[in-house]
């Protein structure tokens, strides 16, 4: 993904060499804007069937005339549609033939609106008089009617609420009959809406204890750059950004570098790739920094280099309650309140790590620095996980030669029935270290160190509470403490075996000594 933005980020440099002031944001000279960005294409189809040059002015029947709230519904950029929204195309289509001479391919517009394609591909339509933004199908004629009459019943409630530099998206949910919207602020960096957002909880990613003003503000950024990622074009941004993003990730860079315990959510490689796309955004609008102070327009896979790392760092600083009192400054730092039973676990962990042998209380102390609050620390889990895959390698191997050395022991001539048995459980705990080893290796290459968004989701199923927690150290620490048990096991039959007189006299005394050397030809044998 990030060798994509670089290359889509180079492609972007070399076509768009200056950047377009905007003051305002006048039709016109939004207008021209579209007309010098190359990369704001038109979708090459032919207008569908239904599809008009021009709309009726009479409000549809789907939607009253006068403001109804039970229509209209709070809309955040994250829970926009467009990624599971699927428009299916008919594999049977005869295509038809290409006229002769034909060198126009652009598509008919729809009366009053901007056909635009996102840099992924995605088709949206831009009203750029009211500045509206929607990705319901236009070319329908009913449909087109209907967002003409949401967007001016919208714009007519909000009022003196709106300005030049405020922008409107619209979602239609046909079947329910309701209109899902939010207005975008770009001078401030949030959304607003004409009703209350009764479910804050969307936008708070599920984090609990967010009350204050400027903390609230946060979240409303990082949707405010979600909302830059999915409509791209026409986003006035002031021409420093890209010099505060590059700050940011300076700081992120350093502070990672010299601390243990950052709460930057990135390595030091994604920051190194990171900063080299921030710098090139800085090359590119340097021009404009010390001429202008006005808004300017970026190409839209500029812009979606530029909100998608921002939104990133936003929503960090919304985790980790940023500008609080109560803000996160260590990775492990929980900001709310902890029950001294989890700082050394329960009376299930202290035993468990009594006959493990230590190793719960290493993985617990692990798991309560990676996985702190609900969030994950992805760099640490991610080196702690690598490590552990490393260790459970090894530990297959030491597993499979002392079920070898198991066998060969039960060999050995004169050994006695008390060292056969124990011999028997070192054999178990052999094979259930080897076992549980190889699962846990197959099992964490497909959640663990895949992604971060994969490792989470792994996280999130499996801890709910502090039990889980110690369930999931105690499952860790399976394939090492079996290992140590099986080896315990084997000295402990050697000792008998050692120590065993079966018989008064130079000859019983001498036999088991005769055995164990026996055995160690044998292992010899085995090893070489």
């Amino acid at each position: 993904m990030e060798n994509q933005a670089t290359a889509n980020f180079a492609a972007a440099s070399i076509i768009h060499p200056v950047l377009t002031p905007v003051n305002g944001l006048s039709q016109g000279l939004l207008t021209s804007i579209q007309a010098a960005d190359q990369l704001q294409v038109q979708a090459n189809q032919h207008p569908a069937p239904g599809s008009c040059a021009s709309v009726d002015s009479r409000p549809p029947s789907l939607f009253p005339t006068e403001w109804d709230p039970n229509r209209f519904k709070t809309l955040v950029p994250n829970l926009c549609q467009r990624y599971n929204r699927r428009v299916i195309v008919r594999s049977s289509t005869v295509p038809d033939p290409i006229p002769a001479r034909k060198k126009d391919f652009k598509a008919t517009p729809v009366d009053g609106w901007e056909c635009v394609v996102h840099p992924e591909g995605a088709l949206y339509f831009y009203d750029s008089t009211r500045h509206a933004f929607t990705d319901t199908n236009l070319r329908n004629k009913r449909l087109l009617k209907t967002i003409n009459h949401l967007v001016d019943q919208l714009r007519s409630t909000a009022g003196d609420t709106i300005d030049d530099l405020t922008y409107l998206v619209l979602e239609l949910q046909v079947k329910e009959e309701v209109c899902h919207y939010y207005f975008v602020q770009h001078d401030k960096r949030l959304l607003f809406w004409l009703q209350d957002l009764t479910e804050p909880i969307c936008i708070y990613e599920k984090v609990k204890g967010v009350k204050w003003d400027t903390h609230i503000k946060i979240a409303l950024e990082a949707q405010y750059w979600m909302h830059c990622e999915l409509y791209p074009s026409n986003a006035p941004i002031k021409p420093q950004l890209p010099t505060e993003l590059k700050h940011v990730l300076l700081h992120a860079h350093s502070d990672f570098l010299t601390s243990d315990t950052s709460v930057v959510p990135y390595d030091l490689p994604t920051l190194q790739n990171m900063l080299d796309l921030s710098n090139y955004l800085v090359e590119y609008v340097g021009p404009l920094v010390s001429s202008s102070n006005e808004c300017v327009v970026l190409p839209a896979h500029l812009m979606c280099v530029l909100a998608r790392l921002m939104r990133l760092f936003a929503r960090s600083k919304f985790l980790n309650f940023y500008g609080q009192v109560s803000a996160r400054l260590n990775v492990n730092q929980s900001v709310y309140e902890v029950e001294p039973s989890k700082q050394k676990g329960t009376l299930r962990l202290r035993l468990a790590n009594i006959f493990l042998w230590g190793a719960p209380g290493a993985q617990y102390k692990f798991l309560r620095n990676t996985w702190t609050d609900n969030i994950l620390n992805y760099p640490k889990w991610y080196k702690h996980i690598s490590r552990l895959n490393g260790d459970w390698g090894n530990v297959t191997i030491f597993s499979t030669v002392m079920l070898a050395v198991d066998i060969s022991f039960l060999a050995v001539p004169g050994v006695i029935s008390a060292a056969i048995v124990v011999i028997y459980l070192s054999a178990m705990c052999s094979v259930s270290s080897l076992v549980v080893s190889m699962l846990l290796a197959v099992e964490n290459r497909g959640w663990g160190t895949d992604s971060a968004e994969g490792a989470a989701s792994f996280m999130a199923r499996m801890i709910h509470t502090q039990s889980d927690v110690e369930a999931l150290a105690i499952m860790y620490s399976l394939p090492y403490a079996y290992l140590i048990w099986g080896m315990f096991c084997f000295v402990t039959a050697l000792g008998i075996c050692v120590f065993h007189l079966t018989s008064p006299g130079p000859a019983g005394r001498c036999r088991p000594l005769l055995g164990c050397c026996h055995y160690i030809d044998t292992m010899a044998r085995v090893v070489g």
